[in-house]
């Protein structure tokens, strides 16, 4: 038991910003305006929880989701004409700009990480920043296959700190997966 108490102590960071992520993004499935504040809480304790092992990508990240948080506000907030945002699609042609931009970047900002030798695992943690701006950036225009591309790296990413011992970060992950299936089912409902 002391040694479960002592794991969240050494973790407090991580298993706050757990538990902020999974507010997140269950008020977002939910299309609930508030699931931005709750990205913002998540992403300021996950900037010192990633800082503590040593993934500088994923710390820059966080950065890019407190943006991210106000930008969704905004985009979910002020519509054409007072109308919420509608859930919509993107084109074949949009997916593979995307994921070629996401491959490329991803490639390139592995290399820089190797070269300055400033990440525990340079390739994964570009895999994993790259691969989550994506579909964080869909979900703030509400594209649906923004659940699509969070399943695919979540199951990267869970097994991921799986294999690290971040075990907080691997229970978040592996139960986004099921979050982000139900998000898709929920949206597809509202897609236009």
């Amino acid at each position: 038991m002391i040694e479960i108490y002592s794991y969240l102590i050494d973790n407090i960071f991580q298993f706050l910003g757990v538990v902020l992520s999974i507010v997140y993004v269950v008020f977002s499935i939910k299309q609930n305006i508030l699931c931005w504040a709750a990205l913002f809480a998540a992403s300021l304790c996950n900037i010192f929880a990633y800082n503590q092992i040593n993934l500088p990508l994923q710390v820059s990240m966080q950065f890019f989701f407190i943006g991210t948080a106000f930008y969704g506000w905004y985009q979910w907030k002020n519509t054409k004409n007072n109308l919420p945002l509608k859930v919509s699609k993107w084109t074949i042609r949009q997916h593979l700009f995307w994921l070629l931009f996401g491959f490329i970047f991803t490639l390139i900002l592995s290399l820089f990480l190797k070269k300055l030798n400033i990440s525990s695992y340079p390739f994964l943690d570009s895999l994993m920043f790259t691969f989550n701006l994506i579909p964080m950036y869909m979900t703030g225009k509400k594209i649906i296959e923004s659940w699509l591309y969070f399943i695919a790296i979540d199951i990267i990413s869970g097994i991921f700190y799986l294999n690290t011992g971040e075990y907080f970060f691997s229970f978040l992950f592996f139960c986004y997966i099921g979050f982000a299936t139900y998000g898709f089912l929920t949206w597809k409902k509202d897609l236009t």
